[in-house]
């Protein structure tokens, strides 16, 4: 799961044949215009068997991509996933929370914050 810049690190993960086959990525962007690295995330996808998940939109209302349920409608078998996160503190939270509430084993979260350096 990747949000804004954090892709990055996720686009590495998706080009790594030790990650497996059988892999989803979730890209959360504010517009289909601020999803970087898109054209080769979608390559990538496509020559790995992946598939690929580009949520847009702003956060707020019904548009809640990282609640739980909503969650489990993308992944259904998410709980038994090895979760990669990287993005921006409140989409990190965000994610990290549902996927406690879906009891995913912490031992199979792993998460990556970028924010600014103080």
């Amino acid at each position: 799961m990747a949000g804004g810049i954090g892709v990055t690190p996720i686009r590495a993960l998706l080009e790594d044949p030790a990650i497996g086959s059988d892999v989803v990525v979730l890209y959360r962007v504010r517009t289909a215009a601020d999803a970087v690295l898109l054209g080769e995330l979608r390559n990538l996808a496509r020559a790995r068997g992946a598939r690929l998940h580009v949520i847009s939109g702003r956060t707020g209302g019904r548009n809640q991509p990282f609640q739980p349920a909503n969650l489990l409608t993308l992944v259904p078998d998410v709980a038994v996933r090895d979760v990669y996160v990287c993005g921006p503190a409140p989409l990190t939270r965000a994610v990290l929370a549902a996927l406690r509430s879906l009891r995913v084993p912490s031992r199979q979260v792993h998460a990556e914050l970028f924010r600014l350096a103080a």
